[in-house]
Formats: C-alpha cells, sequence, structure tokens
C-alpha cells in the first residue's frame, strides 16, 4: 500500500526546466490507526532503487509522466531532489504553472518496508519511495520554499511578526491555538484521504469549500468510499447517460423486451443496449435487464408510503421515477441516513467503541493504564425484491400512464420495504436488522403496561443521546401517523394550553414534516404499533430519536427487473420482478434511542 506526504517546491530554474526540492523529513506525520508516522532519514533506510523517480499529477499513474526526479539523496536529514521537467506539450503546460507559482507543492508517493511502533509513535526504519506527485495541499510543513535545510522560511516568519506586532499576547496565543488545530486537523484529514484513497483533487475541493472540518470529511469520505483491503469497490454502473437520455429509458419497453426479444429488438434497442452497457460495468449478467443508475437518479417520485397517501396523489406526480423515492421520500433517506454505492463485496467500517481515560494522580504515582476499544459495522450484499402482476394488454397499450404506473410500482415495492426494514428489520434470515432491534440503543420506557406519550418523554428521549455525547448531526425523530397525531393534541403542559403542542410545525417545513423539541420529525407506517408491553396487547407503538446520518445503507450494482411469462400464462398476464442488492447497518447503537410502549388511545 502506498502512504503519501506532501511538501512545497522551491525557486525554479527556468533555463533548465528544472526545480530543486526537499522531499521529506523525520517531521512526525499523524496516521489514523498508526500515531505519528516517522520516516527515518538514517544512512541505508531510504531504498533509492527506483530512482529516478517519476513525477505525476494528483497520484494519476494513468498519464504519462511531465517530469522525474534526479540527483535523490539525503541532506540534513532530508530526502531532496531535483525535477527534471519534459517537453511534451502537457508537461510545458505543467512546468508555466511551476514558474508562475501556481502549483508549488507535491506529494512522495512510498511504501513501508519495516516499522516499529513505540508508544504514540510508528517509526519507520526502511523504505522506498515510489513516485512524486504535483499537488495543492501541503502536509509536511517543514519542508519546502526557502527551508532547504534548517534555516526555516524567513518570509513566513517576517510575515507573522509583521502581523503580530499589533496584537495582544492573549491574541498571539490564540492564533498560535487556531493554527496548530489547523495543522492537526489537516494532518488528519490528509492521513484519512490516504488511508481511504480518496483522490487528491477531491481532498483540494472539500478544504477549498470546508476548510478543515474533520467530521464532516468523514462524513464526505463514508460517502465516496472506494475501499482500503477490506472494502472492495467495483466500477461505478453509471454508463454515462444524458439527463434527456435518462429520461428516455422506457420501463414498459424495457418488459416488453423481455417478453418478446424480437420485438425488442426492433423497439427496444435503447434499453436494451443500456442493459448490456451496466452489465459491462459491473462485471456480471442481469438476471432480466439492469436499469442505469442515471435513470434512476434522473426521477423525482413525490410518492410517500402508500397506506398513508400516496396512492391518492395526482397523476402528474405518477410520471415521475423510480430510485428518488428511494432517496429522498422514503423516511429514513429523507431523515439524512447515508448511502454508499457501487459496492463489490463485503464493506467494514471501522468504529471505535470506548475511548481512554485520563486520571488526576499524586507525584511520584503512575496513572492507570487504559485504552480504546475498537469495532467494526460490516455490510454484505443482501438481495430485496417484490413483485407485481400486469395483464398483457396493459402493458402493450405503452401509454405514458401505463408507464408511469409500472415506475411506481416498481418504486413501492423496493423503496417501501428498504425503508421498513432500516427501521424495523428483524435481522434473521436474509433480512437486514433495523434500528429498534439493535443492541445497544438508547432505551425510554412510559409504564408497565405502556402508557400515553409526553413531552417529558420527548425530553427523555434527547436526553438519552446527549448522556452519551450523540447528539449531534442529523438528528430527528421518526414516529408512525397514531402517534403522531396524539403528540398534535398533546400540549407540552398539561395545564396550559398555551405552551404549545408537542408536535409542532412551521411554514418552513417540507410537507409531512414537523417538529418535536427543536429536531425534524416524520412520520411513516414502517415504524410499527403493534408492539406488546404488558398487558396492554398489540397496540403499542414506537417513537425513536437518532442521529440518522449513523444509518448506513449500502448498494450493490443496478436493479434488475425480471419479466415472468408464465405464473399467469393461463390468463395471459405476466409478472414483473423487481430486485436490488443492498444492506443497512448503524455504526453506532448509542446514536439512536426509541420508546416502544407509546399508548394513543
Amino acid at each position: 500500500m502506498l502512504h503519501y506526504r506532501a511538501l512545497q517546491l522551491e525557486n525554479p530554474n527556468d533555463a533548465d526546466r528544472t526545480v530543486e526540492a526537499s522531499l521529506s523529513s523525520e517531521t512526525p506525520y499523524f496516521r489514523n490507526g498508526v500515531g505519528n508516522e516517522i520516516l527515518s532519514h538514517a544512512p541505508g533506510a531510504i531504498d533509492l532503487s527506483r530512482s529516478p523517480l517519476p513525477v505525476l499529477t494528483s497520484h494519476n499513474s494513468s498519464e504519462t509522466p511531465v517530469a522525474i526526479v534526479e540527483n535523490l539523496r539525503v541532506s540534513g536529514g532530508k530526502l531532496r531532489g531535483v525535477l527534471r521537467f519534459g517537453a511534451s506539450q502537457r508537461a510545458l503546460e505543467v512546468w508555466k504553472d511551476v514558474q508562475a507559482g501556481v502549483l508549488r507543492n507535491t506529494s512522495v508517493g512510498y511504501q513501508i518496508i519495516t516499522g516499529t511502533a513505540k508508544g504514540k509513535d510508528y517509526l519507520v526504519s526502511r523504505w522506498m519511495p515510489y513516485e512524486v506527485s504535483l499537488v495543492s495541499v501541503p502536509a509536511d510543513v517543514t519542508v519546502g520554499i526557502g527551508r532547504s535545510f534548517n534555516e526555516g522560511n524567513p518570509m513566513e516568519t517576517n510575515q507573522e511578526q509583521a502581523s503580530g506586532n499589533n496584537m495582544s499576547r492573549s491574541q498571539r496565543r490564540a492564533l498560535s491555538h487556531v493554527d496548530e488545530e489547523n495543522r492537526d486537523n489537516t494532518k488528519e484529514i490528509l492521513a484519512t484521504a490516504v488511508q481511504f484513497k480518496i483522490p487528491t483533487r477531491q481532498v483540494i475541493d472539500f478544504m477549498d469549500e470546508h476548510g478543515t472540518n474533520v467530521e464532516r470529511f468523514r462524513k464526505f469520505v463514508l460517502s465516496n468510499i472506494k475501499g482500503n483491503g477490506a472494502i472492495r469497490v467495483s466500477e461505478s454502473p453509471e454508463i454515462g447517460l444524458t439527463q434527456h437520455e435518462a429520461g428516455q429509458f422506457s420501463f414498459v419497453k424495457a418488459i416488453q423486451a423481455k417478453l418478446d426479444p424480437s420485438w425488442g429488438q426492433r423497439y427496444a434497442g435503447f434499453e436494451m443496449e443500456a442493459s448490456r452497457a451496466v452489465a459491462a460495468k459491473i462485471g456480471r449478467e442481469p438476471q432480466g435487464i439492469f436499469v442505469p443508475p442515471e435513470v434512476m437518479m434522473s426521477r423525482d417520485l413525490a410518492v410517500g408510503t402508500p397506506s398513508t397517501g400516496g396512492y391518492l396523489r395526482p397523476t402528474e406526480h405518477l410520471a415521475e421515477g423510480f430510485i428518488d423515492l428511494l432517496r429522498k421520500r422514503a423516511l429514513v433517506i429523507a431523515m439524512g441516513a447515508t448511502q454508499i454505492h457501487d459496492l463489490r463485496g463485503q464493506l467494514s467500517i471501522p468504529s471505535q467503541v470506548s475511548s481512554g481515560t485520563a486520571y488526576w494522580v499524586a507525584e511520584g504515582s503512575s496513572p492507570t493504564e487504559s485504552g480504546m476499544a475498537f469495532g467494526q459495522v460490516l455490510l454484505e450484499p443482501k438481495t430485496i425484491g417484490g413483485w407485481t402482476d400486469y395483464t398483457r394488454k396493459m402493458v402493450l397499450q405503452a401509454s405514458p400512464d401505463i408507464e408511469n404506473l409500472v415506475r411506481r410500482d416498481l418504486a413501492s415495492i423496493i423503496a417501501v420495504e428498504l425503508d421498513r426494514t432500516a427501521i424495523n428489520g428483524s435481522g434473521s434470515g436474509a433480512e437486514p436488522l433495523g434500528v429498534l432491534n439493535t443492541t445497544g440503543i438508547g432505551n425510554v420506557t412510559i409504564g408497565t403496561d405502556g402508557g400515553a406519550p409526553t413531552w417529558a418523554h420527548m425530553l427523555a428521549l434527547e436526553e438519552a443521546l446527549a448522556t452519551v455525547n450523540a447528539d449531534v448531526g442529523s438528528v430527528g425523530y421518526i414516529t408512525n401517523p397514531k402517534v403522531r397525531r396524539k403528540l398534535k393534541g398533546t400540549t407540552k403542559a398539561s395545564t396550559d394550553s398555551g405552551a404549545g403542542f408537542v408536535w409542532d410545525s412551521s411554514t418552513g417545513d417540507e410537507a409531512g414534516f414537523g417538529r418535536i423539541n427543536g429536531y425534524r420529525a416524520a412520520s411513516s407506517n414502517n415504524v410499527p404499533s403493534n408492539l406488546v408491553k404488558g398487558s396492554s396487547g398489540s397496540v403499542c407503538s414506537s417513537i425513536v430519536i437518532g442521529n440518522w446520518a449513523d444509518l448506513v445503507v449500502g448498494h450493490w450494482g443496478a436493479l434488475d427487473i425480471l419479466v415472468d411469462q408464465y405464473s399467469l400464462a393461463t390468463s395471459g398476464g405476466f409478472r414483473v420482478v423487481a430486485l436490488l442488492d443492498c444492506d443497512i447497518g448503524v455504526r453506532r447503537a448509542a446514536s439512536f434511542a426509541a420508546i416502544k410502549d407509546a399508548l394513543t388511545s
């Protein structure tokens, strides 16, 4: 596995198209899971057998190098070399950017041969540089322009002194603290990017937009994760359809083509070719016909759960498509659940279960030993499927309304079930484990036989999250329509109707959403209302609060549509089966808390 360290170029030599650079130092560099990594620059520590090294752009090994690194040597405790640029058009373009000072930083890719952990440090005693890439984000601040040996950076020092002349001591101390925090955050971001192989360009774009926000970068990595050994990611199944082309893909034509291949060759060439392109991208054949991800992402289905009114929406809403019901209108996705696409094999997401503990100790005494504990969330492909029956003539009519009906049916059978499982999946058999059945989530009880939910119970749910420091991120409440009705009619203070109701609404809330205790709240019939508590009977409902970003939904491949011509052959009808490979996991159980004994009557 290659590791990377960034640095800065020194003053270029225009005549020879060369530039001297200090490439690495023994400055500790923090890496997640390793600690403070220190590259030894002792004699014999660096294997230079691959010299001269190629110079790439953004670690893109598929492109021709724009330069080479010559005269590699260790001087002043640093690895140094001369970058000599080529004469190709691209090399000259990059050289002009170097001359102009636009490209000033490089990143060295190297492989660790031997290393030893020493407390919080990890000493790399033998390592081999593989390549150097031109990048935009420096990491090792001890090397670069004006820092060839041990002089420091005079210009940077003068700027600090100039800016500090008019500052008080406390202001300078505060500024120093901010700088130190930003450096630490930058190191952690870069280490995380290396661990999960996030392209340098994406890291640069992220930091340009969001700065050194580590927590936000972790969420960014989770949604764009591309694997690091335990995670094996397939090539994206997207095939490059434009928005217009995606809108032209017909579910009805795809189904007809499976019913009558000769008809499909004449009238559904686009749909069949799109399916073949997806199969080529993901490396496996469909059982029926693949629907390209661009088609699924181009839709904006605004239909809710059927039993809560989705079927009553006006016809024009049915013209929208499949996957955005899954992404936007399915409740857990709308509440902020994290989706990871284009997976292959198992997905292992490491997590920290507990942290070390600090102790006050008397003089001459030693603190009690403590350490962190780690775990992992493991996702593996599970298949969710559903089917619906059609008469042959209905699909052969191929009118826009029939096309819309087919899309909506396919959306409902997959999206609604995925949403239900994410909330209340049993975890038995092939069914993933949902939030309500996850061991370790917070628990708030109302009574021996259940009871009516009140404002105090909503506050207790929030407290359950706050007690374990989990009241951050995409926090919100989810329950069912029965509880929503109850809370809309329940005042916060039983003796004061002017105190407001437990379930509140505002003009800025999206349709179907409200507010409880300042957090977003939503309802769905996928939240159970038939639970038993004591002698209550099957009438208890659940109320869940959580940081929904810690609910992870993984996707493998594309939607697969099968057409069964035999189950309804005697009536001339056929059955359409939709299959999707996915899985659900909870990153941190402590990020959720639930009431399971709420009575609404």
